[in-house]
């Protein structure tokens, strides 16, 4: 990954499963995520926030599910970081996390 035209990345931040990772810069979040296939990290397009400024601060829930930012300028944001979501049966959500990482909640 090479990118000449952008600021540097300032923190970063693993899942818990290991299976990706968030990297923060000024006004944008990249996500890599391994593909276990192919035996590398795979960029996910870029989240760009406009007047968010340098990312100071990312931290994943322990589920994996989500992604808090906090900014330069005291403010958080909150992403989910979901694959798909299905109910089964009509009684359990199933929240795909990750290629090996499936949440149910009843």
């Amino acid at each position: 990954f090479d990118y000449p035209n952008e600021k540097e990345f300032t923190v970063a931040a693993c899942s818990p499963s290991g299976q990706a990772v968030a990297v923060g810069s000024f006004n944008r979040i990249r996500t890599y995520t391994w593909a276990p296939r192919k035996m590398t990290w795979e960029e996910t397009p870029p989240k760009e926030i406009q007047n968010l400024y340098t990312v100071t601060a990312l931290a994943w829930k322990r589920d994996g599910s989500r992604v808090a930012c906090g900014s330069l300028c005291g403010s958080v944001e909150l992403f989910e970081s979901v694959i798909k979501r299905t109910v089964w049966k009509n009684k359990f959500e199933l929240t795909y996390v990750g290629a090996s990482q499936v949440l149910v909640k009843p």
